[in-house]
């Protein structure tokens, strides 16, 4: 499986990147949501993974924007954040994504969350 880590901490997506890489998936890193459509405009992804909190174009843009791409608007989304509040999480589900988790997170909490929402 190939994903898509988006979240402007470069040790961030270190972290996500190796969890999904030592599952054995390819991981390519987007530091913003306008760098992450700009990728989705040129690559194929089983999965993104996305954080809130971000310059540029934060999640809930991001959630907002990717609908414009036919593509990447058909792409399951796991929120990856340190804000674990109700209305965020609402927010997020009602645009699309599929799983929302909070940091910091288990490796195994991950994998877990890719399984159910990739049903692999």
């Amino acid at each position: 499986m190939n994903f898509l880590a988006v979240d402007d901490s470069s040790t961030m997506r270190k972290i996500v990147s190796l969890a999904l890489k030592g599952a054995g998936h390819e991981v390519q890193e987007a530091e913003h949501g306008k760098d992450a459509l700009e990728k989705l405009k040129v690559g194929s992804y089983d999965c993104i993974i996305l954080d809130i909190n971000m310059p540029e174009m934060n999640g809930i843009e991001f959630l907002k924007a990717r609908g414009a791409l036919p593509a990447a608007a058909k792409v399951p989304v796991i929120v990856l954040t340190t804000q674990d509040e109700a209305p965020l999480r609402d927010e997020s589900m009602k645009l699309g994504a599929s799983a929302f988790l909070a940091k910091p997170f288990q490796k195994e909490e991950l994998l877990a969350a890719v399984k159910t929402v990739l049903r692999v």
